[in-house]
Parts: structure tokens; C-alpha cells; sequence
């Protein structure tokens, strides 16, 4: 084996185990270039892609009026400086040629009891808030999703739907 045949081979190893780590890691440069990253850039989201936001999918799906409804549930937390974030519910159309983002819902993701996980129960998307009153406002929160995307998340909230 010649002094030229075995540079390669070592460059080689060290590019396959540098792909292997960056593969790896959780929020790795591959994983932002591909699956939900890649549709929701597509769809020209308007929020952080970076390692600090982390999106995953809410199961069921809803279907109304023909179309075919999914929804993932997006978080983007700064972590420096501290105390900056949202959580938003994201609002996909799935149609034969795969998924396509309609657009998203900022929603508080956290109550007074935890962290709040949006559900989906037949036409209506379900936000599983502790029941508790004060000053007339209360949960749980749910919004229907049977004639499309509806312009609030809540009736009366400041939660507008964004393209």
C-alpha cells in the first residue's frame, strides 16, 4: 500500500466518522435540511430553524370539507440570553404529493400545572388546559377545525392564524 493510498483511506475514515457525529446529534445540521424543516422552509415559516427550536407531530389528523388536516407542535426557546420563546401549533395540509404547511397558531404552552400538548378529537383540535376559572376565563380551549383553518385559536384571543 503506497503513502498516497493510505492519505485516502485515512480521509476518508475521519469524513465517514465526522458524518456519523454530525448525523448524530440531536438538531444536527442534516436533520434542519431535511423532513418537517424542509417543508416548513418551503412553505416560508417565518420562525427559528435553528438548534434551539424543536418541532414534533401531534397524532391524528382532521378531515373536513375534503381536505386532510395534520399538526405538529413547533418550540423555540432562546437560551441565551434566557427567557425568550413561543410554541406554536403548526397547520399542514396532507395531500398524495406529501405535506405542505398552511400555517401556524402561537398558543401558551405551558398552564399553571405543566406543560399543555395539543390533541386532535374528531374535527376539533383539543387544548387539554386545567379547568380552572378566574375573572370568567377558564379551559380547556378547543378550536374547531370543520370548515378549515378558523382566523383564532380561541374566540376572542389574540392567537391569529399566520401564513
Amino acid at each position: 500500500m503506497g503513502i498516497g493510498r493510505s492519505k485516502r483511506v485515512v480521509s476518508t475514515f475521519i469524513v465517514v466518522i465526522a458524518v456519523l457525529v454530525l448525523g448524530a446529534q440531536p438538531g444536527g445540521a442534516f436533520e434542519r435540511k431535511s423532513g418537517i424543516w424542509k417543508v416548513l422552509r418551503a412553505g416560508h415559516f417565518g420562525r427559528a430553524m435553528n438548534d434551539e427550536a424543536r418541532a414534533w407531530p401531534i397524532k391524528g389528523s382532521i378531515v373536513a370539507k375534503g381536505r386532510r388536516y395534520k399538526f405538529w407542535q413547533y418550540e423555540w426557546e432562546e437560551k441565551r440570553p434566557a427567557g425568550h420563546g413561543a410554541t406554536l401549533l403548526l397547520v399542514f395540509e396532507e395531500t398524495h404529493k406529501g405535506l405542505s404547511y398552511l400555517g401556524s397558531y402561537e398558543f401558551d404552552g405551558i398552564s399553571f400545572k405543566g406543560p399543555v400538548h395539543p390533541e386532535i378529537r374528531g374535527k376539533t383540535v383539543y387544548f387539554p388546559y386545567p379547568v380552572y376559572e378566574i375573572l370568567g376565563f377558564g379551559g380547556p380551549e378547543t378550536a374547531s377545525f370543520e370548515n378549515g383553518p378558523p382566523a383564532e385559536l380561541f374566540p376572542g384571543s389574540v392567537s391569529k392564524f399566520v401564513r
